[in-house]
């Protein structure tokens, strides 16, 4: 596929997504900065890695800037804890060159990717992606809420890697 058709399509993708679609597409753009910043690390490109970086924190940087602080002021704080982390280990694995911070980061997107896809799959008016915590006993409660046209609010569940990490790695402050 030509730069200009596929340019094309993906402006016509963006132009007609769902909200939830183009929250997935961000987490994707910052999957395949990071994937990038790593294979110019190994070509020994570090300029170009920097700049990988640079986008992959840009993108966290708007997820967190459009999360919708009054859908839900709990779970905003427990998503934006989730982006920060991600943020955080790209601003240090750019610092210090370090794989190991840029494999942490790509792991919770990774999961943060799984997790929207499941979400961009589910049927419209589905009431298991309405309101997951609506009522409690729900058998549905545990899986991903649709965010609404002006949220980026993500889903209740933490992923799975989340549990890997220790508390002063996982938490943060949105009052500073």
């Amino acid at each position: 596929m030509s730069v200009s058709a596929r340019e094309t399509y993906l402006a016509a993708e963006v132009l007609t997504a769902p909200p939830q679609k183009l929250h997935l597409l961000l987490v994707e753009g910052a999957i395949r900065a990071c994937e990038k910043a790593r294979n110019c690390w190994r070509e020994n490109k570090p300029d170009q890695a920097a700049e990988s970086l640079i986008r992959a924190q840009e993108i966290m940087s708007e997820l967190v800037a459009g999360l919708n602080r009054q859908a839900d002021p709990q779970l905003v704080r427990q998503v934006a804890a989730l982006y920060l982390f991600i943020y955080r280990n790209l601003l240090e694995a750019a610092f210090l060159r370090d794989e190991k911070k840029l494999d942490d980061a790509l792991r919770v997107l990774r999961e943060e990717r799984t997790t929207w896809q499941l979400v961009c799959q589910g049927k419209p008016g589905d009431p298991s992606l309405a309101n997951p915590g609506e009522s409690a006993g729900n058998s549905h409660a545990t899986q991903p809420s649709a965010p609404t046209a002006d949220s980026h609010a993500a889903p209740p569940r933490a992923p799975v890697g989340l549990a890997e990490l220790s508390p002063e790695q996982a938490s943060f402050s949105l009052d500073a």
